[in-house]
């Protein structure tokens, strides 16, 4: 724990800038690169100003510097905040040193514990995203393993392989169409929630296309 109330909000900061500096060094990113790249991303940091950053003359970072560092550096967020690898317990807040893990978890709104969150909560709200994000995963997974067992399939026309390929394939794609109904059940229901799920990559675009086979 920190030794006092006023010394934390420093020590926070030291521990930004050293993960500033640290990663800034492994892109082979200047103080100007990171301050353009900053820029560009609409949220101004002198190179100066990123120099006392990293030598300790700055005693606190606004939200909005973090984020954008953060952003500029190609980390996340949580990495920025949290020492993931030099510690085991980290100061949160002035009066609360928690495992460092444990500390990640709440920033990024993980269930505790494996603790089903109250129905409605931000954390259940981010649990639904989750789970949208492994279905995606899933379907984007399935009906590409389906494509290329149909292409074997086609491939093996006339040869020993042919039926068995095209009983795998049909069954790959009985999983698929599984898959991707599932997906868009998922996606309907966090409409109806008043959510707004991320657009479909590529590739599975046709699970909401207007003709599209898929039934929730």
């Amino acid at each position: 724990m920190t030794d006092s109330k006023e010394q934390w909000p420093a020590a926070l900061t030291a521990r930004i800038a050293q993960v500033v500096k640290t990663r800034r060094g492994q892109l082979g990113m200047t103080t100007a690169d990171l301050s353009s790249a900053c820029d560009a991303r609409g949220v101004p940091i002198a190179a100066n100003t990123i120099t006392k950053i990293e030598k300790g003359q700055r005693d606190s970072l606004k939200l909005e510097e973090a984020i954008v560092l953060a952003h500029a550096l190609d980390l996340p967020l949580v990495a920025l905040l949290i020492p993931l690898a030099d510690q085991a317990d980290i100061d949160l807040l002035p009066n609360v040193t928690i495992p460092v893990w444990e500390a990640a978890a709440w920033i990024t709104g993980e269930d505790h514990l494996g603790e089903a969150p109250p129905s409605g909560s931000a954390r259940a709200v981010l649990a639904v995203f989750r789970e949208h994000d492994v279905d995606v995963r899933t379907a984007l997974i399935s009906t590409r393993e389906a494509h290329n067992r149909r292409v074997q399939a086609r491939q093996a026309l006339g040869s020993a392989r042919y039926e068995q390929l095209s009983r795998q394939a049909e069954e790959l794609d009985r999983m698929a169409h599984e898959d991707c109904a599932r997906l868009k059940a998922v996606r309907d229901q966090m409409r109806a929630n008043g959510l707004q799920p991320a657009p479909l990559p590529a590739g599975l675009e046709f699970v909401e296309a207007p003709t599209s086979p898929i039934s929730g």
